[in-house]
């Protein structure tokens, strides 16, 4: 808006300077911007002085068609800028709507990883209550992943003893996958 009046500024010293070199009453010159004040609901001035020159006509022309096209354009980014605020709030809802969605799965996955540890650490419990024998014969059965999960969480005494009971190939696969974990 302020880039509007200055140039409507800009032009209207242009006309009075044009108007001043050009030996015309530039007093009783007609409102250059007549329409544009209708359209804000101004009443135009009247000019004693009809008569202008042909020079001055373009001139009133040229000005007030670049006026119009101002206008337009004027309204052009009014629209723009109405939709960038439209698209702005429904992308603010959107993430705040996803926000929230995070938190949720957040809150979610912490309360699976609490079960998993809470069972985690009941079943490390269930194997250190065997004796070493016993605990090493299931030990065998489990996938290696699993077996050293229980034997990182043992002991390093009951850990100790339970593979000395394990086959000795794997033994030396879950120790390899223990030097590996810690």
């Amino acid at each position: 808006m302020r880039g509007k009046i200055a140039a409507l500024i800009a032009i209207k010293a242009v006309v009075v300077l044009i108007l001043v070199f050009s030996g015309t009453d530039w007093l009783k010159a007609p409102d250059v911007f007549a329409e544009t004040a209708k359209g804000h609901g101004a009443k135009p001035v009247s000019s004693e002085n009809k008569a202008v020159g042909p020079t001055e006509k373009s001139l009133l022309a040229a000005i007030n068609a670049r006026q119009r096209e101002l206008d337009k354009k004027d309204d052009e980014l009014k629209t723009r800028e109405e939709r960038l605020r439209v698209i702005k709030a429904d992308i603010d809802a959107r993430i705040a709507e996803l926000n929230r969605v995070h938190g949720k799965i957040e809150a979610f996955v912490k309360k699976i990883d609490e079960v998993n540890d809470e069972r985690v650490k009941k079943l490390v419990r269930i194997y250190e209550s065997m004796n070493p024998e016993e605990a090493a014969s299931r030990l065998e059965k489990l996938d290696e992943d699993m077996a050293v999960m229980i034997l990182a969480s043992v002991s390093e005494k009951k850990a100790a003893k339970i593979l000395g009971f394990v086959d000795v190939d794997k033994s030396v696969r879950l120790s390899r996958s223990l030097r590996v974990k810690n």
